[in-house]
């Protein structure tokens, strides 16, 4: 009897930590899931739609030098990001190129948010041809 039982408590304990791993591991998988890379006409949409925030990621200066009609500028780099983004919905977000976007998105995702990302950045959109305001 103290056998079987000390099997099932080793069995118990197996499975228990393997499930922990996997955990894990769906975790970082939903993570990615939460973020979409969009093309330049596919951002446009979503932008025109006007259903989401758009924010810019830059820096101030360089959201005065141009940046998408109605775009929103909060810094990634400023240390309280996330808290100065005030999330309530999905976002739509894009910096220069794409890499501080990037950063923003898994930010962004951690808190459980759906995140559209401008491929390419801003640079992307103005070889489009797309319009910028000051």
């Amino acid at each position: 009897m103290k056998r079987i039982l000390m099997m099932t408590v080793a069995a118990l304990l197996a499975v228990g930590c393997g499930g922990s791993k996997q955990t894990e591991q769906k975790r970082e998988v939903k993570l990615q899931d939460y973020i979409t890379i969009l093309h330049v006409n596919d951002f446009e949409q979503v932008v025109q739609k006007g259903e989401m925030r758009v924010i810019d990621v830059r820096t101030r200066s360089e959201y005065a030098e141009g940046h998408i009609a109605g775009a929103e500028n909060v810094d990634v780099n400023q240390p309280d990001f996330i808290e100065r983004l005030r999330l309530k919905d999905d976002v739509a977000i894009y910096c220069r190129s794409g890499k501080r976007s990037a950063k923003a998105a898994l930010l962004i995702a951690e808190q459980g948010y759906n995140v559209y990302e401008l491929g390419g950045g801003i640079m992307a959109w103005r070889q489009a041809g797309k319009p910028t305001v000051k």
